[in-house]
């Protein structure tokens, strides 16, 4: 390729696929996202294949599923074996780019890993300049970073995160390497839990019309859930608050998430007045969901919808082969990132990823990519056939099966439907077996046959912690 372009790369942590207006939102605004899908793609089935931080993360450096690199666990102590020229900062480095993280990593390697990257500023030095600020060390508010419970920020816009990492983007843009292109992953942390925003946005959707929790009635008693599933909802017990004080907690998720929006637009107005925007490509997208008390549960971890769907939006320049104005309900994941990166700048790709690359249907060459999408957490795996996702959860061999094309909002558990649900698991026991993974033995899919364990002999917190990332 002549003609290398920049990339600018945004990712958020928990940001909900359903949660953006161009997405069907009824209330969130995101009016820059939305006009940035409008020019280029947005993937309306973008899926993670793990819904927890860490393994979606490392899977975005890699390309390779988290279930296929080893561990489909938040783990934070697991180190993936992998060679260091293979990740994506140092495929980057070697094709000439200027690489740039400002933000969160997260990823199974050494806390002090870069990845590859020329340069990682993390939020630790926002920590130190909150605690010179406030004089106080650690959450001001006490609150953890996986509770359901909404705050106003006790930092001024300067101190939050999302803007303070757009702040140092456009510091970078000011003061860059002009010879070569550049990589710029602003990596944030909203709207992860704990749900604290500064105005306008902490009362931004006070008025508007917040959806209230998507509970159906398959989900409302634990004896016919599987067990991991009964168990981090009892975790999460303060998703039975109120109903005012959840709705005011969803409406500050929002909140999070248009302040994203419009802190996003500074950069790219930086990159127009730069003379830059027509020579970089611009990608959104995040490493799983929230449930924000559907299903009557909070966080993430399993493969529902609100969980495992989330937004991925690609905007080329004008000079590059791309289709515009395009929705592409192909199924796509995060393992594709890699991929389609490499090729849309010509890098070579390694060849033992997972992730395929989506330039077919950037550029409308072709309609899909792959028949079929699996996913793993812990022992729970996921298989979507582009219109049914079967769910299957190896801890005691409880099933779930929804049709998506009728129904969107898993409503209602079809695992009843013998012939239909027989159907999916072998489609499920067909994929593991092909990839020889452990959870699926001659041919059978493993049940290990687990039971709730008492809440006497389980901490009060579940697995949240009020100091959990």
């Amino acid at each position: 390729m002549s003609k290398r372009p920049n990339i600018l790369f945004i990712t958020a942590d928990q940001h909900r696929g359903d949660t953006l207006a161009c997405d069907g939102h009824p209330c969130v605004r995101t009016p820059h996202l939305d006009l940035l899908a409008y020019e280029g793609t947005r993937f309306s089935r973008a899926y993670t294949d793990c819904p927890i931080c860490i393994p979606a993360r490392t899977t975005m450096i890699t390309g390779i599923q988290s279930h296929v690199y080893g561990m489909p666990s938040f783990a934070p102590s697991y180190r993936i074996e992998r060679d260091q020229s293979l990740f994506l900062g140092n495929i980057l480095r070697r094709a000439g780019y200027q690489t740039q993280i400002i933000g969160k990593t997260h990823w199974h390697t050494e806390p002090t890993d870069r990845g590859g990257f020329d340069c990682v500023e993390d939020f630790n030095r926002l920590e130190k300049l909150r605690e010179v600020r406030t004089g106080r060390e650690g959450r001001l508010t006490g609150l953890g970073r996986n509770e359901l419970e909404a705050s106003l920020s006790y930092f001024p816009p300067e101190l939050y995160s999302t803007d303070w990492a757009m702040d140092r983007a456009i510091e970078f843009l000011n003061f860059r390497d002009q010879t070569d292109p550049f990589f710029l992953w602003i990596s944030l942390e909203d709207p992860h839990m704990e749900l604290q925003i500064h105005e306008p946005f902490y009362s931004m959707y006070d008025h508007a019309e917040v959806p209230e929790p998507n509970v159906p009635d398959w989900c409302l008693n634990d004896e016919d859930l599987p067990v991991a599933f009964v168990e981090h909802r009892q975790g999460n017990r303060t998703v039975s608050k109120h109903a005012d004080q959840l709705r005011k907690a969803r409406a500050v998720y929002y909140g999070m998430v248009t302040n994203i929006d419009y802190q996003l637009a500074r950069v790219v107005g930086k990159l127009m007045r730069l003379g830059l925007w027509e020579d970089t490509i611009f990608v959104y997208t995040c490493d799983h969901g929230e449930f924000l008390g559907d299903f009557g549960d909070a966080c993430k971890s399993f493969l529902f919808e609100p969980t495992a769907r989330i937004p991925m939006i690609f905007r080329l320049p004008y000079w590059m082969p791309a289709a515009r104005q395009q929705t592409s309900n192909a199924l796509v994941e995060l393992a594709d990132l890699l991929p389609t990166i490499c090729e849309l700048i010509g890098a070579e790709c390694p060849d033992d990823v997972t992730g395929r690359s989506l330039v077919p249907l950037l550029t409308a060459s072709a309609a899909s990519v792959r028949d079929e999408l699996h996913g793993q957490f812990n022992n729970d795996h996921v298989l979507h056939d582009g219109r049914y996702k079967y769910m299957y959860f190896g801890d005691d061999g409880k099933e779930l099966l929804f049709d998506l094309r009728n129904d969107p909002r898993e409503t209602v558990n079809l695992a009843g439907e013998a012939k239909l649900r027989q159907s999916m698991r072998d489609k499920l026991i067909a994929h593991l077996t092909s990839e020889g993974n452990a959870d699926c033995v001659d041919g059978k899919l493993i049940n290990r046959g687990r039971k709730v364990t008492p809440r006497s002999q389980r901490s009060p917190l579940g697995w949240l912690g009020w100091s959990g990332a």
